[in-house]
C-alpha cells in the first residue's frame, strides 16, 4: 500500500481505528436518544392536567406520573452503567432504547392512572440504561475528542431539560396528551435500527460477576433518598425524614458490603481520587443552581411582571440557546487546552451571572435581562462539557460504564436538590418580607417575590461560589502533582 493511500486511510479513521462517518452516526445516535430521554422527563409537566381530568385523580396522585420517571431513572442508572462494564455498553444501551419505546408505546395507550404510572417506570428503566451508557460508548467511540463530542451530549442534554415544557406545550395545545408518548415511537424505532447498523459492542476480555447483594441495596437506597428529596419540596415531614434516613442507613450498609466483596458493584477506590470527589461535587452544584433557576424565573417573568406565557418561553429559551451554540466549542477547546481551566472560567462566569440575578428589579428593560440570561448561561455552558471529561477521564479500566453513570446520577442529584432548595429559599425568603409564612406566589404583591428571589440568587451564587474554591484546590493539587514530577526528574 502507497504512503498516499495510508495517509488518506488514516485521515478518514479516527486515533481508535474507527471510521468517520461511523463515529458521527455513532454520535446521532446518541444525541438523539439523549435529547428525548431527558426531554420526556419534562415534557410530561405540562400534561398533567389534562391528564388528572381523563383519568379522574387528584392533584398528589398525578404527580407520580412526573416523580417515578426521575426517581426509578435515578435508582437504576449505577446498575445498568455496571451492566454495561460487563456486558459491553452497546448492547445495555440497545437495551434501554427498546425499553423506552415499549414504555413510550404503553404510556400512550394507558387508559387509567395505575397503568401510566407502571408505564412510566418502564420507561424510566429503558431512559436509566441508555443513559447510563452513553458517555461510555462517546469515550470509547471518540478517544481523542472526547470533549467535543461530549459537550454535543450536554448541550442535547441541556436542550432536553429546557424545551420539555415549551414542545409539551404545543403538542397539548393541538392534540391529546397521549402523543406526547406517541412522538417518542418513529424516533425510538429509527435509533435502534441505526444502532443495529452503526454501534459496535465491545465486551471484557474476562466478565467479572455481577454483585447481587450490592444491588439489592443501592437500588432501594437511592429510592428512599430521591424519593424524600422530591417530597422534601412539600415540608419535612416524619414520613419524608423516615424515608431519608433509611436511606442513608442503606446506602451505609452498601458501602460496608463493597469493600469486602470479589467483584464490587462500585469501584470504590476511585473516591480516594480528590479530584475525582471534586468534580462530582462540582457538578451537582452547578446543576443545582441551574434547577432553582428554572424553578424561580418562570415566577419572575409571569407572576412579578406579568409577562405572559409565549414570551416568557422565549425569552426562557434563551438559556439554552446559548448552550447549544457554546456547549461543543467549549467541549472542543477543552481538548486542546485541557479541562481544568474551563471549568473554572465557566464557574466563575456562572457564579457572577446568579450575583446579577440577586440584583434584578421589576422594571429592568427586557433586552438587559436577556443579556443577563445568556451571560449566565454562559457560564453553565463553558463548565458542563468540560467537567463531563475531567469525570470520564477518571475512570478506570473496565469502568466506563460506572463513571458514566454516575455523572448521570450526580446529575439527576443536583437537579432534584435545586427544586428543593430552590423552593425553600424563595418561600423562606418571601415569608421573611412578609412576616407570615408563605408557599407560594402572593396575589400583588411583587415586591415580597423579589425580596425572596434576591435571597435565593445570592444563596446560590455563594454555593457556586463554593464549587469555585474546591476548583482552585484541583489547581493546587494539580500543580503540586507537577511541580513534584520536575523533583523527580
Amino acid at each position: 500500500m502507497s504512503s498516499g493511500s495510508t495517509v488518506a486511510q488514516a485521515s478518514a479513521m479516527g486515533g481508535d481505528g474507527v471510521r468517520q462517518p461511523r463515529r458521527s452516526a455513532v454520535l446521532i445516535v446518541i444525541l438523539a436518544m439523549t435529547f428525548m430521554e431527558i426531554l420526556d422527563g419534562t415534557i410530561v409537566n405540562v400534561a398533567l392536567p389534562s391528564m388528572q381530568r381523563e383519568l379522574g385523580v387528584d392533584m398528589a396522585s398525578i404527580q407520580w406520573v412526573t416523580s417515578i420517571y426521575s426517581v426509578v431513572t435515578c435508582a437504576a442508572l449505577l446498575v445498568f452503567g455496571r451492566l454495561g462494564d460487563m456486558f459491553g455498553k452497546v448492547r445495555i444501551f440497545q437495551v434501554g432504547v427498546v425499553l423506552f419505546t415499549v414504555g413510550s408505546g404503553l404510556c400512550a395507550l394507558s387508559g387509567t392512572f395505575e397503568m401510566l404510572v407502571i408505564s412510566r417506570a418502564v420507561q424510566a428503566l429503558g431512559g436509566a440504561a441508555s443513559l447510563a451508557n452513553n458517555q461510555g460508548i462517546i469515550t470509547e467511540t471518540f478517544p481523542e475528542g472526547r470533549g467535543r463530542a461530549l459537550g454535543l451530549v450536554a448541550t442535547f442534554t441541556a436542550l432536553g431539560a429546557m424545551c420539555g415544557p415549551t414542545l409539551g406545550g404545543l403538542i397539548v395545545a393541538t392534540l391529546p396528551w397521549e402523543f406526547i408518548f406517541i412522538i417518542n415511537l418513529p424516533i425510538g424505532l429509527v435509533s435502534f435500527l441505526v444502532g443495529l447498523k452503526v454501534l459496535r459492542n465491545q465486551r471484557p476480555a474476562r466478565r467479572p460477576a455481577f454483585d447481587l447483594l450490592g444491588a439489592v441495596l443501592l437500588v432501594p437506597a437511592i429510592l428512599l433518598l430521591f424519593c424524600a428529596i422530591t417530597f422534601l419540596e412539600g415540608g419535612a415531614t416524619p414520613a419524608n425524614l423516615g424515608m431519608l434516613a433509611a436511606g442513608v442507613v442503606l446506602l451505609a450498609l452498601f458501602i460496608v458490603t463493597e469493600n469486602h466483596v470479589t467483584s464490587p458493584l462500585m469501584t470504590l477506590g476511585i473516591f480516594r481520587d480528590v479530584r475525582f470527589c471534586i468534580d462530582l461535587v462540582n457538578m451537582v452544584i452547578v446543576f443545582l443552581a441551574m434547577s432553582a433557576y428554572t424553578f424561580i424565573f418562570p415566577y419572575y417573568l409571569q407572576e412579578a411582571r406579568g409577562i405572559n406565557v409565549g414570551v416568557s418561553g422565549l425569552i426562557m429559551a434563551c438559556y439554552p440557546l446559548v448552550n447549544s451554540i457554546c456547549g461543543p466549542i467549549s467541549g472542543a477547546v477543552s481538548d486542546k487546552v485541557g479541562c481544568e481551566h474551563p471549568t473554572l472560567v465557566g464557574q466563575i462566569i456562572y457564579t457572577c451571572g446568579l450575583t446579577v440575578f440577586g440584583f434584578v428589579t421589576l422594571d429592568l428593560p427586557i433586552p438587559f435581562l436577556i443579556c443577563c440570561i445568556m451571560f449566565t448561561s454562559l457560564g453553565s455552558s463553558i463548565f458542563q462539557a468540560p467537567n463531563n471529561s475531567l469525570i470520564m477521564g477518571h475512570a478506570p479500566e473496565g469502568a466506563l460504564g460506572f463513571v458514566g453513570s454516575l455523572g448521570n446520577l450526580m446529575r439527576y442529584l443536583g437537579q432534584s436538590l435545586g427544586i428543593t432548595i430552590g423552593s425553600a429559599l424563595l418561600y423562606s425568603g418571601m415569608s421573611a418580607s412578609i412576616g407570615y409564612h408563605v408557599t407560594s406566589y402572593v396575589e400583588g404583591r411583587p415586591e415580597v417575590f423579589m425580596d425572596g428571589m434576591h435571597i435565593a440568587f445570592h444563596v446560590l451564587a455563594v454555593l457556586v461560589a463554593v464549587s469555585v474554591a474546591l476548583a482552585l484546590v484541583r489547581e493546587y493539587l494539580n500543580y503540586r502533582d507537577r511541580k513534584a514530577a520536575r523533583a523527580d526528574a
